[in-house]
């Protein structure tokens, strides 16, 4: 080591009793002994027993029945089809673990003369928060349990489950954010979000129902968000839900 010149030595009872393959490598390794023959014994050494399971099994070892350049190119075809189906995943992946966030100008909690109790309140947001994350069966039947429980929901309570219920859909279209202003909603995509770009286009095209002069037209900013016109007048959660279901491509 450092200084000091290594050596290795191969010792073989005899070469006429190894096999082709093993010849092949001895003679390999004497021939590639220069420095920086690394690369070229590995070479030599794919094609001394094929290259796997990539081209099928019956053509494991015969890398030249196709040619290298080929090989090198399925190859460089396949590991680009992995990476596309990875990338895919994550986005997956992303939909599924985004928590949009919703700033809506409604009231929305549980009141306390709903369920006096704070122990029980404090449970029920906790089950709140893990059913919002959930399915929208799981909300369902958290909305149910409540009503069985405590009677109907008041009016701030029902504003919560369809907020909740909101986020569920929301994270389905890739929405990080819904945002009410005074006179408009807005709807921020993340990257990548499983959106059509035609129904966008078509939903901005779309004539507003009524005569609302002071309103002004639907648009899509650079960064990404999807800017609705709102009326005073207008139901909040029915004029948001009408908006998710053109951009799934359903009838309002």
């Amino acid at each position: 080591r450092s200084s000091r010149q290594a050596y290795a030595y191969l010792l073989v009872p005899s070469l006429d009793h190894l096999t082709a393959d093993a010849q092949q490598r001895l003679r390999a390794l004497m021939d590639c002994s220069e420095l920086g023959g690394g690369f070229k014994l590995a070479m030599n050494d794919l094609q001394i027993r094929g290259g796997g399971n990539l081209l099928g099994v019956s053509q494991s070892g015969h890398i030249a029945a196709v040619g290298y350049d080929l090989y090198l190119e399925l190859l460089q075809s396949t590991v680009a089809d992995l990476k596309h189906k990875a990338e895919a995943g994550e986005h997956e992946d992303a939909m599924a673990d985004l928590d949009p966030e919703i700033r809506l100008r409604v009231a929305a909690f549980l009141p306390d003369s709903y369920i006096p109790d704070t122990s029980l309140r404090y449970h029920a947001y906790r089950r709140l928060s893990a059913a919002g994350n959930g399915t929208a069966a799981e909300l369902v039947d958290l909305e149910n349990e409540l009503i069985d429980r405590y009677g109907s929901l008041p009016a701030e309570a029902r504003a919560l489950f369809a907020i909740l219920d909101l986020k569920q859909e929301l994270r389905t279209l890739g929405i990080g954010k819904l945002e009410q202003a005074p006179d408009s909603l807005v709807f921020t995509f993340v990257d990548h979000a499983p959106v059509d770009p035609q129904r966008i286009v078509a939903l901005i095209r779309r004539k507003p129902i009524g005569k609302k002069p002071t309103l002004q037209p639907a648009r899509l900013t650079p960064d990404q968000r999807l800017v609705i016109p709102l009326a005073e007048t207008d139901d909040l959660f029915g004029r948001i839900r009408n908006v998710l279901h053109s951009l799934r491509g359903e009838t309002p």
